[in-house]
């Protein structure tokens, strides 16, 4: 600890460096408050935050919890785009600042917040630094990595002979801290702290906001320390420990080196700030998720924390329960592992923590005697069940609680509203479920388009079962929705998430399309998030999103995204009436048939996984430029000019040009002859022109599969086909076949085969009454006798 001593002007500062979320640090906290009894403590974290303390610290108040913040930036002080952003300030029972704020409440001692509020904090920092990284998805307001990522920290892990910073920290900080007196751990805390930061140049501390943070905070803190001067007293100060050394700094020097702290402040109007609590998980908190501040394994460390008080050795005791507790799971899973292998898992974790100076195991110990005691051979994905199912019990399954003091925003009261509206049940945790008459109840549609918005801000908490599904194209004609639909806390944090883009969650959805908007979205993906507002029923949106459509439609040249575009369309157009909607979709399909048209040519080489998805848009073409021949005449023409000519490239892909023969012989432009002629072509080729003859008949039979029945020139086609391939080759082969086969109905696979057996004057009862068994026939057959028999003998 850092002591400012008293002056005629302030009372005496103590300063307390932590790192976020250490068991360790809590545990000094909470024995340096009982013995200090300061008359202030004081923590970092958003001054705007300080309303929340008597919730954050309330019996009915269960960690893990996050105080969420977010700024939507109306004024345009951050950037002219007038963003939104958001951060999370997570606590466990044993972060350092939440112990603080209860032991404040445990002994009636006054806490406060002391830092820039999130907004400020935003106006500080530099574009692309700090709680402004463009590329984190949860920005995190206490973020560590300048107190465990630099050069110095990581010479320090090498020259100690660990792994990571995190084992460091465990070995010198946690395993070794809890026997120090706190005094002194908090003095080797601080050294470390002092170094981590000489190592770290000024300009990125300046540019992330850094410093602007602690001139406000010591301001803070002289604040408090005046009102106690010439006192006894004691003003605490707990704050992230690479602050510490920056505020000992600043408070030594005097009051003027805090110059220009008021100019940081009220830089962002507090009305575009929001500041809530919101229940949070283990699994969100976990450094190995993604979490950017505090420690690996928090499952692990709340069992460490748990123990404290109630046994000498908290660690060995943790990694004994985890490694039978894992164990078990494993028997459960795998069905092998015995006691005498967790018996050895927990020797070689003792023997571990011998060899490398621990007093304890820790997770490092756990984890090194788990995989070499409970995974048996070389450790691949097919062997790594044992670590996989410890690591999900060290993270922990733990979600938070907040007491019914506890205040929300006021997307949280219109979700109550809409669920109080349409009858919707939140008072149990079980799921229910809705069926809705969307086309015929106006009640119905109406729910139908609050659960598909709540899917939209991703709230997990309906789910559609039943009906159409105009993303996937699927169950068109259906014309009622089943959704199961379940309330939990994740639903209110989801919406807590969320509340930053509106008060009512139709605007929420309604700001979250205009984020998308913003993306650099193909035409594909431009319908589907049509379809969404489409469902949603955002009319206000449609037509920006339309816009959208059509200027990526205008620009797109991927063939196939232009077909999903179209096909989509399409869906839209035949289902508006029905969903109520009058948005005229004819020339978004007009234009995408037109491009498609002149991207055609270039689709002749295309590869194998291709060929599906190109048969389907041709198919496609065929149906639109059929429908209405004023409107689509001259596009029609263009169509079939362009698949004549795509025919006469020789290196057209064999499936495909069967496709367009199929096409063009359907539509009058070829006769069977000329169709007949193209695959004899394959037939009578090279030996890859042969092999390439499968494929043709797969084209061919999706789009003109009635050919096979006109005569018997394709059956004695296909049967010269089998004739000259090998074994080998039709093996190879087979996939293919199979594939072209089932565009046929099983009557008409019978009248090929009857066909086909005629030609060499068999019939149906030849085929099955063979007088010669194969031998590898024979060894199937008996084996799937016994099969059958043992099965059978078991039921009964």
């Amino acid at each position: 600890m850092e002591r400012i001593l008293r002056s005629e002007k302030m009372a005496e500062i103590i300063l307390l460096p932590v790192r976020h979320h250490s068991p360790a640090c809590a545990y000094h906290i909470s024995r340096t408050i009982e013995k200090l009894r300061p008359a202030v403590i004081l923590v970092e974290g958003p001054e705007n935050a300080g309303p929340l303390i008597p919730v954050m610290v309330h019996e009915e108040t269960k960690a893990p919890f996050a105080i969420y913040y977010s700024y939507h930036d109306e004024a345009g002080v951050l950037s002219e785009e007038k963003e939104r952003y958001k951060c999370y300030y997570p606590f466990l029972d044993y972060s350092p600042e939440l112990a603080a704020l209860r032991e404040g409440k445990k002994y009636g001692i006054p806490t406060a917040f002391i830092d820039l509020s999130y907004g400020d904090i935003l106006a500080a920092s530099q574009a692309g630094k700090g709680l402004l990284k463009e590329e984190e998805e949860k920005s995190n307001y206490n973020d560590d990595y300048l107190l465990s990522r630099n050069e110095y920290l990581k010479r320090l892990c090498e020259k100690a002979g660990l792994r990571s910073f995190d084992e460091f920290w465990e070995k010198y900080f946690e395993l070794n801290g809890l026997a120090q007196e706190s005094e002194k751990w908090f003095g080797n805390l601080l050294t470390y702290c002092t170094l981590a930061r000489e190592n770290t140049p000024e300009e990125s501390l300046e540019e992330e906001g850094c410093l602007a943070r602690e001139r406000f905070m010591a301001e803070k803190i002289r604040e408090y320390a005046s009102r106690k001067a010439g006192t006894e007293e004691i003003v605490l100060v707990v704050t992230g420990g690479f602050h510490t050394p920056g505020l000992r700094a600043l408070l030594s020097e005097g009051p003027d080196a805090a110059g220009g702290v008021k100019a940081a402040r009220g830089k962002v109007p507090a009305k575009d700030q929001g500041v809530y609590l919101m229940p949070y998980s283990m699994e969100a908190a976990d450094a190995l998720n993604g979490y950017a501040s505090g420690m690996p394994f928090p499952g692990f460390y709340q069992k460490i924390w748990a123990g404290i008080p109630e046994s000498d050795t908290p660690y060995k005791d943790a990694v004994l329960d985890l490694i039978v507790s894992s164990g078990k799971e494993t028997r459960r899973k795998e069905g092998y592992l015995s006691t005498y292998d967790e018996i050895c898992a927990c020797s070689m974790a003792d023997g571990l923590a011998g060899l490398r100076g621990k007093r304890e195991p820790g997770a490092y110990e756990l984890l090194d005697a788990v995989l070499a005691s409970f995974v048996k051979g070389e450790y691949t994905i097919a062997t790594d069940t044992p670590l996989r199912i410890l690591r999900k019990q060290m993270t922990g399954r733990a979600v938070g609680a907040l007491c019914k003091q506890a205040d929300v925003p006021p997307i949280i009261h219109d979700f109550e509203a809409q669920c109080r509206k349409f009858g919707i049940k939140t008072g149990s945790t079980l799921e229910a479920e809705s069926t809705l008459s969307v086309f015929s109840n106006k009640k119905h549609r109406q729910q139908s388009m609050f659960y598909h918005r709540m899917v939209w801000l991703n709230t997990t908490f309906a789910r559609k079962v039943k009906g159409p599904n105009l993303q996937l194209k699927k169950d068109r004609n259906l014309m009622r929705e089943i959704w199961k639909y379940k309330w939990s806390a994740q639903v209110n944090s989801s919406l807590i998430e969320v509340s930053v883009y509106g008060a009512t969650i139709e605007e929420a959805a309604i700001s979250l399309v205009r984020e998308e908007l913003k993306k650099d979205l193909g035409a594909k993906e431009s319908v589907l998030l049509l379809t969404r507002v489409f469902e949603m029923g955002l009319r206000e949106q449609m037509q920006a999103v339309y816009d959208r459509v059509h200027e990526q439609m205008m620009g797109d040249t991927d063939f196939y995204s232009l077909a999903e575009a179209v096909r989509s369309l399409l869906m839209m157009e035949e289902l508006g009436p029905l969903y109520g909607s009058k948005m005229e979709f004819e020339s978004l399909i007009h234009m995408g048939c037109r491009k498609m048209i002149t991207l055609l040519p270039s689709m002749t080489g295309i590869k194998d996984e291709d060929l599906n998805g190109c048969m389907n848009a041709l198919k496609l073409l065929y149906q639109i430029t059929g429908r209405d021949e004023a409107a689509y005449g001259q596009e029609r023409e263009s169509y079939f000019a362009v698949l004549e000519k795509m025919t006469l490239d020789s290196g057209i892909h064999a499936g495909l040009n069967g496709c367009i023969q199929g096409i063009l012989y359907g539509s009058g432009r070829e006769t069977a002859q000329e169709v007949e002629k193209a695959c004899r072509g394959y037939l009578s080729g090279t030996k890859e022109q042969l092999i390439h003859t499968a494929q043709f008949f797969k084209g061919l039979f999706f789009t003109a599969r009635d050919l096979v029945f006109i005569g018997d020139t394709f059956i004695r086609m296909l049967d010269e086909f089998y004739g000259r391939v090998t074994e080998e080759e039709f093996m190879e082969l087979l996939p293919e076949l199979r594939m072209a086969f089932t565009y046929f109905t099983p009557r008409e696979t019978d009248k090929i085969a009857a066909a086909a057996a005629g030609l060499h004057g068999k019939g149906g009862r030849d085929i099955l009454e063979r007088t010669e068994v194969y031998p590898d026939w024979y060894a199937y057959g008996k084996e799937t006798d016994e099969y059958v028999k043992a099965r059978m003998g078991a039921a009964n």
